[in-house]
């Protein structure tokens, strides 16, 4: 309401944008917010998401499709030098899960995969980056990724890195080979609404990704051309594409290539600024 009353007081247009929780957790938590976004997209002049699950997403809370525009977040691609990886004969194959403990970053399940391509497959670890905060569903996530751990005997084979700087996390990506990010959609609703931009990074890093159907990452994350997608919640598919990277690695600059194209296209941060500085141009001479 304050931004809307700000529009109207300057008479200026506004433009709001949507990145996730926004649209997939707040409506259903807190319905209260479905009848200000109904104001809210009879009186705001454009509204931006990031691909075409979120569109459909706002179109079905009622936002008029025309008032719609998909804008790509950016990244500094200057900053994450393209190197496709390679794997020298006996090495290991590393993989990387990094994300927050919570239940939209489907950790239990990317353990779950792990572990059974462990079973067949004796040359590969796995490095996990992050942790929970001191929310209840955080910490419950935590233990069941504890217990999932415990129960697989992965810890000979995992090394725990917590929390980290951006910077590290971007150290950690030309250190392993394999990024795994299987997100999903929580129980409480939560998702990821577009794309995680730690996806983004690997892709433009050069690292093939195992992901998910879900939300966008479909968009970014194209099956078969810079990575592999399984369902949700499919342990078994989800292990099976892993496996199937791990054991074709001659696959992986071509996807690289391809994955690294399509970041610098859509998500470079110097473009991405000039699209959305075009964006207010049009919107304020309108």
């Amino acid at each position: 309401n304050e931004f809307l009353n700000m529009k109207k007081i300057l008479k200026i247009p506004l433009v709001t944008n949507f990145y996730g929780y926004d649209l997939s957790l707040l409506p259903t938590q807190q319905p209260e917010w479905i009848l200000k976004y109904k104001k809210l997209f009879l009186e705001g002049d454009l509204f931006l998401v990031e691909g075409s699950f979120m569109k459909k997403t706002l179109v079905e809370l009622g936002c008029p499709e025309e008032k719609i525009r998909i804008f790509h977040l950016g990244i500094d691609t200057d900053k994450i030098p393209f190197k496709p990886r390679k794997v020298r004969k006996n090495e290991m194959i590393k993989i990387l899960i990094s994300g927050s403990f919570r239940e939209k970053k489907g950790i239990p399940y990317a353990l779950e995969a792990f572990a059974e391509v462990k079973e067949r497959v004796d040359n590969i670890s796995l490095t996990l980056i992050g942790d929970a905060t001191s929310a209840e569903r955080d910490q419950r996530e935590k233990e069941k990724i504890l217990k999932k751990i415990e129960e697989h005997g992965l810890k000979d084979s995992l090394t725990l890195l917590g929390y980290q700087p951006h910077s590290r996390f971007i150290e950690e990506l030309y250190k392993h080979h394999i990024f795994l990010h299987p997100s999903v959609t929580a129980s409480d609703g939560d998702s990821e609404g577009g794309v995680p931009v730690s996806i983004i990074e690997a892709l433009a890093s050069g690292m093939p990704v195992v992901s998910t159907f879900h939300c966008d990452i479909p968009e970014v994350v194209e099956n078969g051309k810079s990575g592999l997608l399984a369902p949700e919640r499919n342990v078994n598919i989800l292990a099976e594409k892993l496996e199937y990277l791990i054991r074709h690695p001659e696959l992986w600059e071509k996807m690289a290539q391809f994955g690294h194209r399509y970041i610098e296209e859509n998500y470079n941060l110097k473009v991405q600024v000039r699209k959305l500085e075009e964006i207010y141009d049009e919107v304020a001479n309108k």
